[in-house]
């Protein structure tokens, strides 16, 4: 296919991830399907993995396409799980002072509270399965077929596809920074699987935190973990940031090709497939 088809085909892709979604929802709310976490799994799946195997499909035969589905190399894992507990902290203190903006408190969602299901079972389908899922897509398969204009760009759109399909305005800007961090490890390693590392650790921090808060909440334990978590952050991000540079000594991180962020920014602004799934997103907030 070529290049430009593919890019703004490859745009929709995020809106029909999430049309998906929502028929899932609206069925849940409906009383047409349970909402167990088996029937969640296999929708979650069915909402990627297709346009997952079509745009591999798509992109066959294109030149220029940088997959990279290559192992990640062990000289990036360090930096890998640090810059993970980063964002895990960043992704956290994001959600939490746009919650405090619009609403005036942060509630705490555990994934514990997805019916009456074995542990296993929830760490796989909430935890897991959406970081492969996920990485898979918007980083695997999306990014990539972005790129036929530039990397900027490319980053720029998947990262705000990311964030509005997770569909809630107090997990916008979390998801939206982290997307970004993904394309870029993608990048610089070369490997989709440091960003499904890094999206594994981050989910499994984020059900931790949420069921300790939970758990613990009577015992006034809020106040002082904020406090904790901008402490941790600046800490592991110090570490990651430490870890980088000296990779950058070594000359094993790539660097990506210069553009101007006006382009980047308008590419995103004129891409069709995101203003679908802008109208997408807020049919979302304001009716399900």
């Amino acid at each position: 296919m070529n290049k430009d088809k593919l890019t703004v085909t490859a745009g929709f892709m995020p809106a029909f991830v999430l049309l998906i979604l929502l028929g899932f929802q609206y069925a849940v709310n409906n009383g047409y399907v349970s909402a167990g976490l088996p029937v969640y799994g296999m929708t979650m799946a069915a909402a990627f993995l297709f346009p997952f195997v079509l745009l591999l499909v798509m992109g066959k035969g294109s030149e220029g396409m940088a997959y990279r589905f290559a192992p990640m190399r062990l000289r990036w894992l360090t930096f890998t799980v640090l810059m993970a507990i980063t964002l895990a902290f960043m992704s956290f203190l994001l959600n939490w002072g746009v919650a405090r903006l619009f609403s005036g408190e942060y509630t705490v969602q555990s994934t514990l509270a997805i019916g009456e299901q074995p542990l296993w079972m929830i760490l796989c389908i909430s935890v897991l399965l959406p970081a492969l899922l996920e990485e898979l897509f918007f980083r695997g398969a999306l990014l990539p077929a972005l790129e036929g204009g530039s990397f900027w760009s490319a980053m720029l759109i998947s990262a705000l596809s990311f964030a509005l399909v997770h569909g809630d305005l107090t997990n916008l800007i979390g998801p939206f920074a982290c997307g970004l961090v993904y394309a870029y490890m993608t990048y610089i390693t070369g490997s989709v699987w440091s960003a499904v590392l890094a999206h594994m650790i981050n989910n499994t921090l984020t059900f931790v935190v949420g069921f300790m808060l939970q758990k613990y909440a009577a015992v006034g334990l809020w106040e002082y973990f904020l406090l904790t978590v901008v402490v941790l952050f600046f800490v592991f991000l110090f570490l990651a940031m430490g870890r980088l540079e000296r990779l950058v000594e070594k000359g094993r991180v790539p660097r990506i090709r210069r553009a101007p962020l006006g382009k980047a920014v308008a590419s995103a602004f004129f891409s069709p497939g995101i203003w679908v799934l802008i109208v997408l997103f807020a049919g979302k907030i304001l009716y399900l």
